[in-house]
């Protein structure tokens, strides 16, 4: 593990501990205690104690912010293809290429596959045109 961090929460007479690990978006511990002599532990704990229960990272993963930025720019995309100009000009180009230098930085693999999924278009399409954009400029 690279690193840890853990958050705390007070749930009623309930302590909640998450410990975080880098690697994940999901906390690898849970602990939750009773917090002084208040006789809790003795009921247990309730649905409605984990149901306020907050399991969000406190520094999200790296890749968690990529894959929205790849999205994003797959948007954009797809906002040049559903204004009903399916014509191959500059500005989708560029756009194409940077939704895939967004994807690349994502921990997705075969990011041409990934975009073809979100787009609806075949895979040779996709390489078609980023092999223009790259003769182009648009793509290094």
């Amino acid at each position: 593990m690279e690193s840890t961090e853990t958050t705390q929460q007070q749930i009623g007479p309930w302590t909640v501990q998450a410990v975080w690990a880098e690697a994940g978006p999901f906390p690898s511990e849970i602990h939750i205690t009773a917090t002084g002599d208040t006789g809790a532990a003795g009921c247990g704990i309730t649905n409605s104690v984990l149901r306020e229960v907050k399991l969000i990272h406190p520094n999200p993963p790296e890749s968690a912010s990529a894959m929205n930025a790849a999205l994003d720019s797959l948007r954009t995309v797809r906002d040049y293809r559903s204004d009903g100009n399916n014509s191959v000009n500059d500005d989708y180009l560029k756009a194409l290429a940077a939704a895939f230098v967004a994807m690349s930085k994502t921990s997705a693999t075969e990011p041409v596959e990934r975009m073809s999924y979100f787009l609806s278009d075949d895979v040779s399409a996709i390489e078609n045109h980023l092999a223009k954009a790259r003769e182009l400029g648009f793509l290094e």
